[in-house]
C-alpha cells in the first residue's frame, strides 16, 4: 500500500538537492571553522559564505543569522537570556506558541517572572488584550508567525508597532518555524527583535536551525568556545548549514507559485470536506480573507478521538496528525490548550487531527484524503449507532 504523507508541519522530508549539498561539504571540508590551520581556514570561509547566503534568502544581514539546533534550541536562547535580568518582570506569550516556548512558563515564574498568557479567538491574537495587558515592567512578548496546528498568521508587524510605542523597550520574539515556504514575509519588515526558524520545516536537514537577532540583545546562558558571536557555543555543522541553505534557497524560489499551488489545493480539499457535514473545519477556510497558510489546518470528526481516527487514517494510507509531534510525546501534553485559547470546545480538542501538506502534493492526493475522511466519519457512526 502506498502511503501519502499529510504531515509536512512535522517534518518535511530532505530534498535531493539538500542531500547531495550535505554529502558534497561534508566531504570537501574536513577541518573545524574554529581551527587555525588551512583546513580550518577553508571552513571558516565556506561558513562566512553560508552565512552571507542565509541572510541575504531571509533579506536581513549576515551578523543577525545564528546557526543553532533549530527551532527549540532557537527559542531557549532567548527564553534563557531572560535569567540575566537583574530584575525579573513581565512576560507575555500568546496562547497559540509552541510547546518549546508555553512550557518554560513554570520555570520562569519560579525564578520571579510574572508570565501572562493573551487569549486567541479562532487562532488569531487578540491585539487589545495585549495591549491590555503590557506594563512598564513587561521585558518579552512572544508570538508565533505562522500557527503550526490552525495555520493561522499573525500580525506581528502592528504588534511591533504597539511595543515600539512603549516608554521601555520590549524585546519581541517570533517562532517562524512554519512560515518559510509557507507564506510571504519580510523579516525585517516584521521589526521583530529576534526569530527562530528549524532547516526540517522546509526540507532541510534535522538538528541545524536559525536564530535571528535584529541588535545584539541577547545573552547565552551556555559557555563554550566562542561560536556563533558567543550566543551559542559549539563546532558549527558546516554540511547541515550548507544543506539547510540549499533547501532554503529551493523554498523561497517561486514562492508565488507555491502559494497559487497550494491555495488551489486546499480549496479543493475543503470542497471535498464540504460534502460530510460530521467534519468540522477548525482553522479558517482558506477562502474567508482571514490570514492563513493553505498548507495547514485542522478538522474535527464528531465524537471520534482524533488519535482514533489517525489510526484509522494510517491504515488506509495516509499519515496525518493529532497534533504537534513536538508535544505529541510530552507527558505535559497540552494540544487541548491551544484549542481551548482559540475557542473550540473540549470535544473539538479532543477529536482534532491536523493536515499539512505541500504544493507538490497530487490533485488526486488532495482529494482521496478529503474523500476518505468523510467516508471513514459516516461508516464509524453508523457503526457507533447499531
Amino acid at each position: 500500500m502506498k502511503l501519502h504523507y499529510f504531515d509536512w508541519a512535522a517534518t518535511a522530508p530532505i530534498s535531493e538537492q539538500a542531500l547531495y549539498t550535505y554529502h558534497k561539504v561534508a566531504k570537501e571540508y574536513p577541518g573545524n571553522p574554529s581551527s587555525l590551520h588551512k583546513e580550518g581556514q577553508r571552513s571558516a570561509k565556506r561558513l562566512a559564505a553560508e552565512r552571507e547566503k542565509t541572510a541575504d534568502l531571509l533579506q536581513v544581514a549576515p551578523e543577525q543569522i545564528y546557526y543553532t539546533a533549530g527551532g527549540t534550541e532557537s527559542n531557549s536562547i532567548v527564553l534563557n537570556s531572560l535569567l540575566w535580568k537583574r530584575k525579573p518582570g513581565r512576560i507575555i506569550f500568546s496562547g497559540l506558541e509552541h510547546s518549546s516556548i508555553l512550557q518554560y512558563r513554570h520555570f520562569l515564574e519560579t525564578k520571579g517572572f510574572e508570565v501572562i498568557s493573551i487569549r486567541s479567538p479562532g487562532g488569531f491574537v487578540d491585539i487589545e488584550a495585549l495591549q491590555e495587558n503590557l506594563t512598564d515592567n513587561t521585558q518579552l512578548v512572544c508570538v508565533m508567525l505562522v500557527n503550526n496546528i490552525l495555520g493561522t498568521v499573525q500580525d506581528l508587524t502592528s504588534i511591533a508597532k504597539i511595543l515600539r510605542q512603549r516608554a521601555k523597550p520590549i524585546h519581541l520574539h517570533c517562532d517562524a518555524v512554519q512560515a518559510v515556504g509557507k507564506i510571504s514575509f519580510n523579516l525585517s519588515d516584521l521589526d521583530v527583535d529576534s526569530a527562530s526558524f528549524s532547516a526540517h520545516k522546509f526540507q532541510g536537514p534535522r538538528g541545524t536551525g536559525i536564530l535571528y537577532q535584529k541588535s545584539n540583545t541577547l545573552q547565552s546562558l551556555s559557555r563554550g568556545g566562542g561560536q556563533e558571536q558567543g550566543l551559542r557555543s559549539g563546532t558549527e555543522h558546516l554540511a547541515a548549514i550548507a544543506a539547510m541553505n540549499s533547501a532554503l534557497e529551493e523554498t523561497v524560489s517561486h514562492l508565488e507559485q507555491r502559494l497559487e499551488k497550494g491555495n488551489q489545493l486546499r480549496t479543493m480539499f475543503e470542497a471535498e470536506l464540504e460534502k460530510f457535514p460530521l467534519v468540522t473545519l477548525l482553522s479558517p477556510s482558506i477562502n474567508s480573507g482571514a490570514p492563513v497558510t493553505p498548507f495547514v489546518l485542522s478538522l474535527a470528526v464528531k465524537n471520534l478521538p482524533a488519535e482514533v481516527f489517525t489510526r484509522i487514517l494510517f491504515d488506509k494510507g495516509f499519515c496525518v496528525s493529532s497534533g504537534s509531534a513536538c508535544s505529541s510525546n510530552s507527558p505535559h501534553n497540552k494540544r487541548g490548550g491551544l484549542f481551548l485559547e482559540a475557542g473550540f470546545t473540549d470535544e473539538q480538542a479532543s477529536s482534532s487531527i491536523r493536515i499539512s501538506f505541500t504544493s507538490q502534493t497530487s490533485e488526486e492526493q488532495i482529494r482521496a484524503l478529503g474523500q476518505t475522511i468523510g467516508e471513514e466519519a459516516l461508516h464509524l457512526h453508523t457503526l457507533l449507532r447499531k
